[in-house]
C-alpha cells in the first residue's frame, strides 16, 4: 500500500525540512484552528460598535486602544501606555497615561471634554519672605524665643501634596510670644496642574517639620498664629518628587515613558536607562531616591509575580521587591534583547516579548527563547521583530507584523506542541484585552473588531508535509471527509514540486486524481471555511477502503 491518510491537523514548524515534519504538521497553516484536533476555520472578526472620547480618535495609524469603562473608549495614534489607579475604590476614577509629551492623569468625570492634568506635583519655588510683626518683641528680656523654619507644599483638587519648597538659612525666624510670622508666598507654577491649596509646616521645638494650615491656592501671604500644641502630623512628603517631564533642563533622557502597575499599589515607568518607581498607593509621588539605573537604554517594562521585568537593548534586568524603598535589582546573562516595545505582553504568570532571535518567555526565574524549536533566526527575520505588536487571548500570544512584503499576523501557543504556530491574513495596529468580558478588541483597517467573534468562518489555507515514497507512484483517488461540504472545500495535490490536481470537494465519495506521471514527494493543500475530519490519497480505491 502506498500513500497517506491524514486524521489530526497540526500547525507550522517552519524550522524542520517539510519532508521531516510529523505526518499531521503544516508547512502553511494560516487562519487555521487546531486545538480540536482536526482542521477548523477561525470565526471572522465582529464589528465593535464603540464610543471613542473627544480628543481621541480611531484610525488606520492608531497604536493604543484602551476601554476605561463600559462607554468610555480611548484610541490615540501614539504608542501610550494606560494605567487605572491603584487607590481601591477611586471616587475619580483615575488613569495614568505616558507616551505623550508629558506623563498624564486625567479622570472619568473630565475625559471626554479633552481634559488631563500634569501628573506630579510641582516643586514650590522658595517663599518669598518670612518677616515678624512687631519686628522686635516686647518679651526680649523675659522669654527664650523659638527658633522656626517654615516650608510649603501644594496640594491638587484630588488630595495629592507634593514635595516641599527648600528651607532657607536666611529665612529663620526666633518668634516670641507677642509676634506673628507672616509669609509671603511665590507665585504659583504655570503649568496644567489641578493645584487646589497650599499646605503649610513649620519646626516644632524639636525641629521637626509639622502641619500649620492648609490655605486656598489664590492666597499670597499667610499670617501664621497657630501655637505648637496645636501643630498636626509631620510632612509625610518630603521625598514626593514628580515624575520625569519635559523640562530637558531637569531630565535629559526625556519624559517618563512605559508606564505599568505592579503589586502593592506601586507604579513603574522608565527615561532612558533609569527605573522610577511611586510610592505605593501615591500614583504623583516618584521619589527620586527609588530610581534604579541599568546599563542600557530601556525598550520596555512588564510586571513579574515579584517584581519587574527591564527589558533593554542589550541585557534584561530583573528587578524584585514589593516595596519601592528597598527594591533590589539583578541583570540577566542572556543577549536576548527587546526589539519591539509593543511586543511585550502581560500573559499572566510570565512576560513574552520579541528579541532578535525569535519569541522570549520570561518570569521571575528567568528568560527561556520558546520559538527555538519552530523558528530559525533567519526564519523569525522575516517577519521584522521591530515592527511587531502583540496582545494576550485566550492563553495564546496573538501578534502583528509588518515586512517588506505584507502586514499580517501570527498565533502563537506558549503551552508548545504541535499547534503552537499559525498565521493570520490580516493586520492589526491595536488592541485592548478586554479581561471583564473575555473579549480581544482590534483595530483592523481603522476600524474596531472583536477578534473571532464574527458569526461567518474565515478562509483557511493549511498545506502538509511533503510525503515522501521511495518507490514513485501514481495516486489515483483522494477523498475529504467533513461535517458540511458548504461552502465548498477545496484540496490540491503537489508531485514533486508541480500542481497535479485541484478538486473541489462536495461530498465524501472518492474522486479520481490524474494519471500519466510517477512521483516520490507528494504534499496536499487544503482551503477553504468548513471543518476537515479527514484526507486520504492513496493508489486506489480499495485501499481507502471503498470497494
Amino acid at each position: 500500500m502506498a500513500g497517506f491518510k491524514l486524521q489530526t491537523f497540526s500547525g507550522q514548524a517552519p524550522k524542520v525540512y517539510a519532508r521531516l515534519l510529523p505526518d499531521d504538521m503544516a508547512q502553511i497553516a494560516t487562519n487555521c484552528r487546531l486545538d480540536s484536533g482536526r482542521l477548523e476555520p477561525w470565526k471572522t472578526n465582529a464589528s465593535a460598535t464603540i464610543s471613542i472620547v473627544d480628543s481621541y480618535s480611531i484610525s488606520a495609524q492608531t497604536k493604543t486602544l484602551f476601554r476605561y469603562s463600559s462607554s468610555i473608549w480611548m484610541g490615540s495614534n501614539y504608542d501610550i501606555n494606560i494605567v487605572r489607579s491603584p487607590v481601591a475604590e477611586d471616587p475619580h476614577e483615575r488613569i495614568y497615561i505616558s507616551g505623550f509629551t508629558y506623563p498624564q492623569m486625567t479622570t472619568a468625570s473630565i475625559v471626554g471634554a479633552s481634559q488631563h492634568y500634569r501628573l506630579g506635583i510641582p516643586k514650590p519655588a522658595d517663599l518669598t519672605s518670612v518677616t515678624l510683626s512687631p519686628v522686635t518683641s516686647a518679651n526680649v528680656d523675659t522669654e527664650v524665643p523659638q527658633s522656626r523654619s517654615y516650608i510649603f507644599t501644594y496640594v491638587s483638587a484630588y488630595g495629592e501634596e507634593g514635595v516641599n519648597c527648600d528651607a532657607e538659612a536666611a529665612q529663620v525666624v526666633d518668634v516670641h510670644t507677642d509676634q506673628t510670622v507672616t509669609l509671603d508666598f511665590p507665585p504659583n507654577p504655570s503649568g496644567n496642574y489641578n493645584l487646589a491649596l497650599k499646605r503649610v509646616y513649620r519646626t516644632d521645638a524639636g525641629g521637626t517639620y509639622r502641619f500649620v494650615q492648609d490655605v486656598p491656592i489664590a492666597t499670597d501671604t499667610f499670617a501664621d498664629t497657630v501655637t505648637e500644641v496645636n501643630l498636626g502630623e509631620e510632612i509625610p512628603t518630603s521625598t514626593f518628587d514628580a515624575p520625569p517631564d519635559d523640562d530637558a533642563a531637569d531630565h535629559k533622557d526625556g519624559p517618563l515613558l512605559g508606564l505599568v502597575s505592579m503589586p502593592n499599589g506601586i507604579l513603574a515607568g522608565f527615561s532612558g536607562q533609569t527605573v522610577s518607581f511611586s510610592e505605593a498607593f501615591q500614583p504623583h509621588a516618584f521619589p527620586d531616591e527609588y530610581k534604579l539605573t541599568v546599563k542600557s537604554d530601556i525598550v520596555a517594562l512588564a510586571p513579574l509575580n515579584t517584581g519587574l521585568l527591564v527589558l533593554t537593548k542589550e541585557k534584561p534586568a530583573i528587578i524584585q521587591g514589593l516595596d519601592p524603598s528597598s527594591m533590589s535589582m539583578m541583570e540577566v546573562d542572556s543577549s536576548l534583547s527587546c526589539v519591539a516595545k509593543r511586543s511585550v505582553v502581560d500573559m499572566g504568570e510570565f512576560v513574552m516579548y520579541a528579541s532578535p532571535d525569535g519569541i522570549v518567555m520570561a518570569n521571575d526565574s528567568g528568560l527561556s527563547l520558546i520559538t527555538e524549536q519552530s523558528l530559525t533566526r533567519d526564519q523569525w527575520q522575516e517577519y521584522t521583530p521591530s515592527s511587531i505588536v502583540a496582545f494576550q487571548w485566550e492563553g495564546h500570544y496573538i501578534a502583528f507584523y509588518t515586512n517588506s512584503s505584507e502586514s499580517k499576523g501570527f498565533i502563537f501557543d506558549p503551552r508548545g506542541g504541535k499547534n503552537s504556530f499559525v498565521k493570520l491574513d490580516f493586520h492589526a495596529t491595536a488592541g485592548f484585552n478586554d479581561l471583564e468580558n473575555d473579549q480581544l478588541y482590534l483595530v483592523v483597517g481603522g476600524s474596531v473588531v472583536k477578534f473571532a467573534e464574527g458569526s461567518a468562518d474565515s478562509n483557511f489555507v493549511w498545506r502538509g508535509k511533503k510525503f515522501y515514497t521511495p518507490r514513485p507512484i501514481n495516486p489515483a483517488v483522494a477523498k475529504v471527509q467533513c461535517d458540511s461540504y458548504s461552502p465548498n472545500p477545496t484540496m490540491k495535490l503537489y508531485a514533486d514540486g508541480v500542481l497535479k490536481h485541484t478538486q473541489s470537494v462536495t461530498n465524501s465519495n472518492t474522486f479520481r486524481l490524474p494519471s500519466g506521471y510517477k512521483a516520490n514527494e507528494f504534499e496536499i493543500e487544503l482551503a477553504g471555511s468548513v471543518a476537515i475530519n479527514e484526507v486520504c490519497v492513496y493508489e486506489s480505491a480499495e485501499e481507502i477502503g471503498v470497494q
